[in-house]
């Protein structure tokens, strides 16, 4: 008797099946399901001891951070953003600050999606403080324009008025393969796997 065999793509009988996710009642019909995770970019801000200055409400891009996703494969997806860094204060005084998202298309431009807020990182005039900072983020496909490449960026907003730095250069630690002390990534995901629930909700 013929055996079951798994391919590149799902699993293949040698008898007449019921398929799961269709309706074929095929001979060695092939069961499969697509992929969870459509596409992946990683990288790295580019600016060492990047500054992060001004009064409460200041705003500013993150150098290096801005991402091409290309077009999205269905208008139901949505993109999974992490960033990662380490912030020291260089200024004496109280202070934060936390991560933004911005989405871009073509008809759109650049928007304002999603951030922590000023507070996600702070601390209360403690001096030499380093710490690590970061972020996840979920973005749906833009629902007005689906079809268009998509584009992302990382910007920092800042709390009170402590000057701050990230990506930070620490004393003994040598950055190697163009290591900036920071790392981001941004996933495409199919969103016939995943389910959102409480506040989650498309924008």
């Amino acid at each position: 008797m013929p055996e079951s065999k798994l391919t590149g793509t799902g699993v293949q009988f040698p008898s007449i099946i019921y398929n799961q996710y269709g309706g074929q009642t095929v001979a060695t019909q092939e069961q499969k399901k697509a992929n969870a995770i459509v596409k992946i970019r990683v990288g790295s801000a580019t600016t060492v001891n990047q500054a992060v200055n001004g009064g409460s409400g200041s705003n500013g891009y993150i150098d290096g951070t801005e991402t091409n996703m290309g077009v999205p494969s269905a208008p139901n997806n949505w993109y999974r953003l992490y960033f990662q860094t380490i912030a020291d204060d260089t200024t004496g005084g109280s202070g934060g600050w936390g991560i933004r998202v911005y989405r871009y298309t073509p008809s759109a431009g650049w928007q304002y999606i999603l951030s922590q807020g000023e507070h996600a990182s702070y601390e209360n005039d403690i001096g030499d403080w380093y710490r690590a900072t970061n972020g996840i983020f979920w973005v749906p496909v833009h629902p007005s324009y689906p079809t268009e490449e998509h584009r992302f960026r990382f910007y920092w907003t800042k709390h009170s008025s402590a000057n701050m730095r990230i990506n930070s250069s620490i004393d003994q630690d040598l950055r190697r393969a163009n290591w900036q002390n920071n790392q981001f990534e941004i996933w495409e995901v199919n969103g016939d796997r995943i389910h959102s629930t409480g506040l989650l909700t498309t924008y």
